[in-house]
């Protein structure tokens, strides 16, 4: 008996060795699968994302290089008449205590550009790595509809950036005078402007800060959605576009990744 189990386990065994193992499905990295092919960020491209970013760079083109200053966040964005923001010119983007905040002072071609480095880096990592199957993805960022889609649940109406049943923020916005303070006396949250990309809660995707904080651009040059710390409740409506010109402290990105498997 024992030596019919023994030669039924070993029969096992060299079964199993050939037959092939099913490699992993690939979740891109730092994003929330929507469906078989869109897979979204889970949070807002953070300070310290971008720094690695920028470190990355500097270490292949140098210091003085015109590639490396090409990707330098403009931080004089914090430098606006009758505020109180100078601090955040010299600390917001470097110091350690603002790694997870948002990026800002981004323009729309940079975000495209580090969405391109983005998509070479995992590439690279995928193919050494050997443990998915062959797939074809990029790094962008969202269409208007794509934004819109994941910023409602999947809903098809527009929801607002308001308040849940308890009277609580739910998103990093311009506050009303009379909300501003609570009884006591105390802000109903600790963002002075911006707030960390986990803060708040999530939505049904798993996603946070798809409204307020900071608006997010799309595709669409010139048009970013759902508000941020400077925006009104109307301007943080999911089918607004808000319009912009150039790097603000108010205006950030997510990427979205597109996944379609690659035929041998």
């Amino acid at each position: 008996m024992i030596k019919q189990l023994l030669l039924f386990s070993c029969t096992i065994l060299l079964i199993s060795s050939f037959i092939p193992k099913k490699k992993k499905e690939f979740i891109p990295p730092g994003t929330v699968k929507i469906n078989d092919t869109l897979f979204v960020d889970e949070t807002e491209i953070s300070n310290f994302s971008w720094l690695q970013y920028q470190l990355w760079v500097c270490n292949k083109y140098g210091y003085h290089s015109q590639e490396y200053k090409s990707v330098l966040a403009d931080t004089l964005v914090w430098r606006a008449k009758y505020t109180d923001n100078e601090p955040y010119v010299n600390y917001y983007l470097r110091h350690p205590a603002y790694r997870d905040y948002p990026v800002v002072g981004i323009s729309y071609e940079q975000a495209v550009a580090y969405c391109k480095w983005r998509t070479e880096r995992v590439k690279e990592f995928i193919c050494l790595s050997k443990k998915y199957d062959l797939i074809d993805f990029e790094y962008r960022l969202p269409t208007k509809q794509e934004w819109e889609f994941v910023s409602n649940n999947g809903d098809g109406c527009f929801s607002n950036g308001g308040k849940d049943e308890k009277g609580r923020m739910t998103s990093n916005r311009r506050r009303p005078i009379e909300d501003t303070l609570s009884w006591n006396g105390v802000i109903e949250d600790n963002a002075d402007v911006t707030a960390p990309v986990y803060s708040y809660w999530k939505n049904k995707f798993g996603l946070y800060n798809m409204i307020g904080n900071v608006a997010e651009m799309v595709n669409e040059k010139g048009i970013c959605k759902g508000g941020g710390w400077r925006s009104d409740l109307e301007d943080c409506r999911v089918g607004k576009d808000i319009p912009y010109t150039k790097p603000t402290a108010w205006l950030g990105f997510r990427c979205v990744c597109v996944v379609k498997k690659r035929k041998c």
